[in-house]
């Protein structure tokens, strides 16, 4: 079954504006232990956050499409750079997704790609 989380636009960016906030807390505690955490923690609420962005890119307003895959993409550019610097082990997101409400993660382990330009 796939989750829905039902939001709209304003709020997918709020939630987003907050989730990214998190980064430069991360960066500005000193403890490593504490940053793992932190960071862990940010990377499952912004999976479910990539998620929900997908959702609406889907379903919502034609008009608002470019804002919200805009956001989406840089909330997985925030995550897989995350991942990179804290050392973060996915499978601890994985062990608790017990409802299986997060997509496949994936696309978080892969090296580094170089993307192709949007036309």
């Amino acid at each position: 079954m796939k989750h829905l989380y039902k939001s709209n636009k304003f709020g997918l960016m709020k939630w987003a504006e907050s989730e990214l906030e998190h980064v430069g807390r991360i960066a500005s505690v000193e403890d490593k232990d504490l940053q793992y955490s932190y960071a862990l923690s940010t990377i499952n609420g912004m999976a479910h956050l990539k998620d929900a962005l997908a959702e609406e890119v889907k379903s919502g307003e034609r008009h608002h499409k470019q804002d919200l895959l805009r956001t989406h993409d840089a909330v997985i550019r925030v995550m897989k750079q995350l991942v990179k610097t804290y050392k973060i082990n996915l499978d601890t997101i994985r062990a608790f997704n017990t409802r299986h409400v997060l997509s496949n993660l994936s696309y978080l382990g892969k090296k580094n790609k170089t993307r192709k330009a949007r036309k």
